[in-house]
């Protein structure tokens, strides 16, 4: 298993190397191209996944009050609420994990693993120390570039936002600052990475917005 782990994340590696000879040995745009790629290929599953979570927490959001009655009905005997919550659950047709969802995200995971690996091998190499744009080294952190990518990743939350408000500025919150100081220890290089992966992400965020209003006009009367 090792060894096949090993020859995947060289694969990407080579990837990375093939893109950097093609952009005359930079490797900012090679790791942004190569970036842009892998996230667009996974863009059609990634969609899907989306669609489909939000579908579910629209059904989890419906059942609430429901279970919130179950809850205070029978606050005093915990098996019994876990029996009625399961027979609530059932007759809506609801599961409280989706196991498409989980299915999807260990799809996802190997491949994301695969180029957070390469990247920071990649990094490693005397190739990352060449300037790009006003990035004086890809393989030390940069504030700029750290502002800009949170930033980034800010607006694609915002594009695949759904659910109560309190929640949705909670996680933007979370993942702008988190993504910010993350970024101010990790190289320019990953920097780049997860900026192209943001920028997918606000695409796919109004690809979902987009399909979900043809589907609520379709089923309008």
């Amino acid at each position: 298993m090792g060894a096949l782990w090993s020859s995947f994340v060289e694969l990407l590696q080579f990837g990375i190397f093939t893109l950097t000879q093609f952009y005359g040995g930079h490797l900012g745009p090679a790791i942004i191209t190569f970036a842009l790629l892998a996230r667009l290929a996974l863009l059609p599953l990634t969609t899907r996944i989306a669609l489909r979570s939000r579908a579910h927490a629209r059904r989890m959001r419906r059942i609430q009050p429901a279970l919130q009655r179950v809850r205070e009905q029978w606050k005093d005997d915990p098996s019994r609420t876990v029996q009625e919550t399961m027979a609530l659950y059932e007759r809506e047709g609801v599961r409280p994990m989706d196991p498409a969802l989980l299915k999807g995200t260990l799809i996802q995971t190997p491949l994301f693993l695969g180029l957070f690996q390469s990247i920071r091998s990649v990094v490693a190499t005397g190739a990352a120390r060449q300037p790009f744009l006003w990035i004086g080294s890809l393989a030390k952190p940069d504030l700029l570039l750290a502002l800009l990518v949170s930033g980034l990743l800010g607006v694609g939350v915002i594009a695949n936002a759904s659910g109560p408000p309190t929640t949705f500025r909670y996680l933007l919150l979370v993942s702008c600052l988190g993504t910010f100081l993350m970024l101010l220890r990790f190289s320019a290089g990953f920097g780049l990475y997860m900026g192209a992966s943001a920028a997918v992400s606000t695409l796919q965020g109004l690809i979902v917005r987009r399909r979900e209003r043809i589907a609520v006009a379709d089923s309008a009367p």
